[in-house]
């Protein structure tokens, strides 16, 4: 078989693969022009901006799980094809109604408004309802889209999201590059993708609707998937709060512009992995309920949990070793801070990203008191750590108690979650320890290069493993493959 001829069997090779492949080619194109014009982006736009804007969005990403009440969830779940579009209507007319009632807190809340000046956001908070809105919209869609099975056509819209926000930033700084700039590039991003999907959503909603929806559905709907809002939502927020609430605390010990390499360096490393983690996320959820009814989750979960950990070791790895030198040579040395901070935090930030497709679980389990109950000893945890580290005033303190708490807290979500579907200790911890073994040359090989204090020749030195072990994840591991075991005979 040809290199070619390999890579197109990837497509069509399994019913899990093809739709995780096809969201990831996608997302692949998204994360070439990301990047591409980060390069130009981080160069065109200062620290202190990048830092108002991200933490807006942290608010965003915080706020996120309320506005919807996530009964987005229950339309996987629901009975027929018209209760799962209701399921879906009733999301988007939550997410409406929270989006105005949180413009109306940031316009005339005195306490809130005089909290974002007192942070130095001042009136940019108002974009907080608007980029929850545009967010919700897109992603909801693209779950009712999933769901249908129009997986190239989410491809296609992850592409105009990153496309259309890179272009307005790029726009906006060639002109006068301001926070506005960055803030309605991530609204537009968004915006535009919403309306890519519209067409086809409309279509598959009038057909599972069969008719005109009824208040009196969606009054049932609320009521038969109540624990997305009793348990799901509030551990969705908190799961928020454990990975976005330290940026919060962080931003009270950091300057601006130092929060924005904080985040910035975060950024790098956590979004296109967090690509990964949704597009897989979108699939795994659908063929979880199935394979649940069949007795083979464990089995399932473990292989999907598995090549999470393949196709995120070697970037989480790679930046923790030579994070500074990649950021100096690709966006300047005034942001190589931003690549150092991945010493600590990688760990972390992909474990994080292993964990999150796993989450839906709970939901597949119907175990959402359980999400509950993790979710607020975790938060316990993470914030007993913050409180002990804030009181050195020390920064880089409180990011080594972040990286290594926060690690320990995504590990152990990892374990139970694996653990509730069927599957076994030893194959949890094996996909970490036999990559771990197999990267450990090329880590070796960076390593020594490292030494010869040359960020250009890390750079390449990076690159070529990063070649190494893709030929080798190609050659040796079948991406994303999903068979059922062969059930034994009695």
């Amino acid at each position: 078989m040809t290199l070619k001829e390999r890579i197109l069997s990837l497509f069509a090779d399994s019913e899990f693969r093809a739709p995780v492949l096809k969201l990831l080619s996608g997302q692949g194109i998204a994360f070439v022009i990301g990047y591409i014009a980060n390069i130009v982006l981080m160069r065109m736009y200062p620290d202190e901006m990048w830092g108002t804007v991200d933490y807006i969005i942290t608010w965003t990403t915080i706020l996120v799980p309320i506005t919807s009440l996530r009964y987005e969830d229950a339309l996987m779940l629901a009975e027929d094809k018209r209760q799962s579009a209701h399921a879906y209507l009733l999301a988007v007319i939550t997410v409406i109604g929270s989006c105005i009632g949180i413009l109306a807190l940031l316009s005339f809340s005195g306490t809130i408004i005089d909290f974002f000046a007192a942070n130095k956001i001042g009136r940019w908070s108002l974009f907080i309802p608007l980029a929850i809105f545009v967010h919700r919209m897109a992603k909801i869609a693209e779950l009712w889209l999933s769901k249908h099975d129009h997986y190239t056509h989410i491809s296609a819209g992850q592409v105009v999201t990153v496309g259309s926000m890179t272009g307005v930033r790029l726009i906006a700084g060639a002109l006068k590059p301001s926070t506005g700039g960055l803030i309605w590039g991530f609204v537009a991003g968004y915006g535009l993708t919403f309306l890519v999907y519209t067409r086809r959503l409309y279509r598959t909603l009038k057909e599972s609707l069969q008719g005109a929806p009824t208040w009196k559905e969606l009054g049932f709907i609320a009521v038969r998937y109540k624990r997305f809002a009793l348990f799901t939502m509030p551990a969705t927020l908190v799961s928020a709060l454990i990975m976005k609430g330290p940026f919060l605390i962080l931003k009270e010990y950091l300057e601006l512009g130092i929060y924005g390499q904080f985040t910035r360096g975060f950024n790098v490393l956590f979004v296109p992995l967090s690509l990964l983690a949704a597009s897989i996320a979108q699939v795994f959820f659908v063929l979880a309920v199935k394979t649940n009814r069949d007795g083979t989750l464990g089995t399932f979960s473990s292989n999907v949990h598995s090549k999470l950990v393949l196709m995120s070791i070697y970037p989480t790895v790679a930046l923790m070793i030579a994070g500074g030198d990649i950021f100096q040579v690709l966006f300047g040395s005034q942001w190589r801070a931003s690549g150092d901070f991945l010493l600590f935090m990688a760990p972390w930030i992909m474990l994080s990203i292993v964990a999150s497709p796993m989450t839906r679980l709970f939901d597949v389990l119907e175990r959402q008191r359980l999400e509950l109950t993790i979710a607020l000893i975790s938060a316990a945890i993470m914030i007993t750590a913050l409180v002990l580290a804030g009181q050195s005033n020390d920064a880089s303190v409180i990011i080594l108690y972040l990286g290594v708490v926060g690690s320990l807290v995504r590990m152990g979500q990892i374990i139970l979650l694996l653990r509730l579907s069927g599957a076994t200790l030893s194959a949890t911890f094996k996909p970490y320890l036999r990559y771990s073994a197999i990267l450990s040359p090329v880590i070796i090989g960076i390593m020594a290069v490292r030494i010869m204090n040359n960020p250009v020749f890390t750079l390449i030195a990076v690159v070529g493993g990063g070649i190494i072990f893709g030929l080798y994840i190609l050659k040796t591991e079948r991406l994303l493959a999903h068979k059922k075991p062969a059930i034994p005979h009695e």
